[in-house]
């Protein structure tokens, strides 16, 4: 059984090369990055499971650089699972930045991921009025 490798920056299929052929990334440089942003550039990846374990991730660790991606990936992908663990992380991460975000979800979309919003928007409000005592 072969492995498949991707660029990290645009997820095409490479080999074992140093350079992408296709978008010029060096891909040592890569290797460089922190956790979290690659983390963060995990949730464009093409297999259907990495963007949902690494939304996951970055809630659990309280990602606020991944708070705008998170915005962008729930509100443009079709893929409710992902919305879904996109939704959720921001509730986990608690940056007002998401507020609008989630106040939207909360009113449309499948009932999962509204379900979702409804939580993280319960756990805002739990944390201001716990910072108020």
């Amino acid at each position: 059984m072969s492995l498949t490798y991707f660029c990290p920056s645009c997820w095409s299929e490479v080999e074992t090369e140093i350079i992408c052929p296709k978008c010029g990334q060096d891909l040592h440089e890569f290797s460089g990055r922190s956790y979290e942003e690659k983390l963060i550039s995990a949730l464009r990846h093409p297999e259907p499971t990495v963007p949902v374990r690494a939304a996951t991730i970055l809630g659990e660790i309280g990602s606020r650089a991944a708070v705008e991606p998170l915005i962008e990936i729930a509100t443009s992908t079709k893929d409710l699972y992902l919305q879904e663990a996109a939704v959720e992380a921001l509730g986990r991460i608690g940056d007002v930045r998401a507020l609008a975000c989630l106040e939207d979800f909360s009113r449309e979309g499948a009932v999962r991921v509204r379900a979702a919003a409804k939580r993280a928007l319960a756990a805002f409000k739990d944390r201001q009025d716990a910072s108020k005592r």
